[in-house]
């Protein structure tokens, strides 16, 4: 069955890809392209709305995610949606010692609390490494041992890791080289091969200089990967796909044999202390669900952020401070939850799981 699936995910990615090329081809052989591909399998198509949820403070919801009346609207109303959550883990958080799941304690018990929560909820767990305390893995041993004991805890806690990202990030939050992030997928794909995980390279930010970051990177790869993953705030911010279609042509066989996954992407209420506001947000988001999704077709998207942790919201005035969430401490929805509530009557389901009393406004 894996395997049929794959071929088809594979032939979806051939007709998108030739699609794209239309311009540059004539009608008839562009129909013959899409009639050979079409015939080797049923095309199967890539999401066509959020599925998939990146958030940090899940656990720390309404200050405890047990006692939690948002978690109980987000498994009320949002979990039909949502089948996949991510989580950025310090890569050797399983190093710190544990007290038990706890959202409030040590890295390690933070990831914990955050198996246990999205175990609950029932969605599949996708785990990114990264380092938040500037101590970066610097042997294949080391790195290993470390995702080895990630993964082995996760199966412990019966929410076993199916994905996992290398690296988070690393031309922007994850702080690496082109060549050493590299070379840390290289470290993590053995494992996931002898684990049965699937192994997602790149997770790049698309800044302006991805292009020559992307190159080294693969030039610097000993593996062919499967998925690769991208966050495209700068595409969402600009309301253009140019920069995703980039790093998309620059893939190996420009990304014909691959999935791309928006591995995390959010629309900001505020960004670097700047406050945006809700309409702006709204109207990134609805770029992001209307224009980028259907352009680029990705397998999976994750949506950054849907309420703070303990009760607490981003403070908007301090200058680093970037603030996605979907939702106000309170409880109250913004304008964006009803553009990332997917399909065309999610948004009125929205408004009446919460005037039926599952929003948690008391």
């Amino acid at each position: 069955m894996f395997e049929a699936l794959a071929h088809a995910e594979r032939s979806r990615l051939t007709l998108i890809r030739a699609l794209r090329a239309s311009s540059a081809l004539g009608r008839g052989v562009l129909v013959l392209i899409v009639c050979l591909v079409l015939s080797s399998a049923a095309a199967e198509a890539g999401t066509s709305y959020v599925d998939g949820i990146s958030d940090q403070s899940l656990p720390a919801w309404n200050g405890s995610f047990a006692d939690s009346s948002f978690a109980s609207f987000f498994r009320a109303s949002w979990t039909g949606q949502i089948a996949f959550a991510r989580y950025v883990v310090q890569w050797d958080a399983m190093a710190e010692a544990s007290n038990g799941a706890n959202a409030d304690g040590d890295y390690r018990e933070r990831f914990e609390a955050w198996l246990e929560d999205v175990r609950s909820l029932g969605l599949a767990p996708v785990l990114a490494l990264t380092s938040y305390n500037g101590v970066h893995p610097d042997a294949a041993g080391k790195y290993q041992r470390e995702l080895e004991r990630l993964l082995g805890q996760a199966d412990r806690l019966q929410a076993p890791i199916a994905y996992v990202e290398a690296w988070n990030e690393p031309n922007n939050q994850g702080n690496e080289p082109a060549a050493r992030a590299a070379e840390i997928a290289d470290w993590a794909q053995p494992v996931c091969n002898q684990r049965g995980c699937r192994l997602i390279a790149g997770d790049f930010e698309d800044t302006p200089s991805l292009p020559s970051y992307e190159h080294a990177y693969i030039g610097a790869l000993s593996f062919s990967p499967g998925i690769w993953g991208i966050h495209p705030y700068r595409s969402m911010r600009s309301h253009s796909d140019a920069p995703v279609l980039s790093f998309e042509q620059a893939l190996p066989d420009h990304g014909a044999d691959s999935q791309v996954w928006f591995t995390e992407i959010g629309a900001y209420y505020c960004a670097h202390g700047q406050v945006l506001g809700e309409a702006q947000q709204a109207a990134d988001a609805s770029y992001l669900v209307d224009d980028l999704i259907p352009a680029i077709a990705p397998t999976h998207v994750f949506y950054y952020g849907f309420m703070a942790g303990g009760n607490t919201e981003v403070p908007c005035a301090a200058e680093p401070a970037s603030d996605s969430e979907l939702y106000r401490a309170s409880g109250e929805p913004r304008a964006a939850a009803g553009v990332v509530f997917a399909g065309p009557d999610r948004a009125l389901e929205l408004e009446a799981s919460i005037a039926s009393g599952l929003q948690p406004f008391d």
